[in-house]
């Protein structure tokens, strides 16, 4: 009788909707990008010789969209073979975009609204894994009293600011030394100018298919979000493979350095520093402007923990607060700035620019 129901019990698990099950966070990053096309690589200053990463995606060619798949498929995906296929693609209005960062973006947007609209209104703490320092959500109580479609509502838009939020930490982190991939430096990838407009366009994806279908599964979530992105790509103007490499090959030199192999940190030369919730593209023809909203509900805090010497160089102003917020992250965003200008303008004096 006890193995009867046993399977029963089974049976009817296996039957729950996806979003009924306990929902896994995001493991990681989509493994690109770097911005540039044809990268070189070295591995402990050497050479790998016949290695290219041609790092594009073509028009409409962007395969399946599959939730939290940035702990899987790495060389599936830097190969062009896996279901997903991340890259840089041009677009008149949006300039370059980067469809890992959206994917990874709306992942999180929908991870973070099902983990915190039934607190909406409440007090809560949700903790995150570790990136240099220890992340968390911390909701805030009010008087008000909410219904299930308020709450719902409100914590959409509080899941779209807060995952675009991580990704300005991770920006942040990443020129800090952060490394997704162990001994894999991030340096020329960290305020490379198309990333964090790439973020909050799929921020904003993920909010649109979350408000017009709040309920939906992983599954429905990832199919929704596939038609979301390829209309939003279209809007934007996006072009064939052959002319985005064509756009980056006429920045080698301005924005980026062909002679320089990954990981070097100045294979990246144009950095975008902004860490605003309203955005610009960059090299757009018609620049469309995308942008956020805050919401009073909760917050993202950044607590010291087991990496703090990757802050050393901080001011103690910074360095010794107890808490770091999204209002903070200007400030070390305009630090890191300041230091990345020090160091091109010594190099230029070494070769007498």
């Amino acid at each position: 009788m006890l193995g009867h129901r046993l399977l029963i019990g089974l049976t009817l698990l296996l039957m729950l909707p996806n979003f009924a099950k306990a929902l896994e966070a995001p493991a990681g990053v989509r493994p690109c990008c770097a911005f540039g096309t044809d990268l070189k690589a070295q591995v402990g200053g050497v050479p790998v010789p016949f290695f290219s990463l041609e790092n594009l995606v073509d028009a409409g060619e962007f395969g399946s969209h599959i939730y939290n798949d940035g702990s899987q498929g790495v060389a599936g995906s830097l190969l062009g073979i896996a279901d997903e296929l991340n890259g840089l693609i041009y677009t008149r209005r949006g300039g370059f975009i980067d469809i890992a960062h959206v994917r990874d973006t709306a992942d999180y947007t929908y991870y973070l609204y099902h983990e915190l609209w039934p607190y909406i209104g409440s007090e809560h703490t949700l903790t995150l894994p570790a990136e240099l320092r220890q992340r968390r959500v911390v909701m805030r109580a009010d008087d008000v009293v909410h219904d299930n479609d308020s709450k719902r509502q409100q914590g959409i838009k509080l899941a779209g600011m807060l995952a675009f939020q991580l990704a300005q930490w991770h920006e942040i982190a990443q020129w800090f030394g952060l490394k997704s991939v162990s001994g894999w430096s991030e340096l020329a990838s960290a305020f490379s100018p198309e990333d964090l407009y790439s973020n909050m366009l799929g921020a904003r994806l993920a909010i649109q298919v979350l408000e017009q279908t709040p309920t939906a599964s992983v599954k429905e979530f990832s199919s929704a979000f596939e038609v979301a992105l390829d209309e939003a790509l279209q809007k934007l103007g996006e072009v064939e493979k052959a002319e985005t490499q064509r756009r980056i090959r006429a920045l080698d030199g301005d924005w980026w350095d062909s002679d320089k192999r990954l990981p070097e940190k100045w294979v990246l030369r144009k950095r975008d520093y902004h860490l605003g919730l309203d955005l610009m593209p960059h090299a757009a023809e018609a620049p469309t402007p995308l942008k956020l909203e805050i919401s009073q509900y909760g917050e993202l805090q950044l607590l010291p923990g087991g990496s703090e010497s990757s802050f050393k160089t901080l001011p103690a102003s910074l360095r010794k607060m107890p808490v770091w917020r999204g209002s903070d992250f200007q400030s070390l965003a305009d630090f890191a700035r300041g230091q990345d200008l020090n160091i091109r303008r010594d190099a230029d004096i070494r070769l007498g620019q």
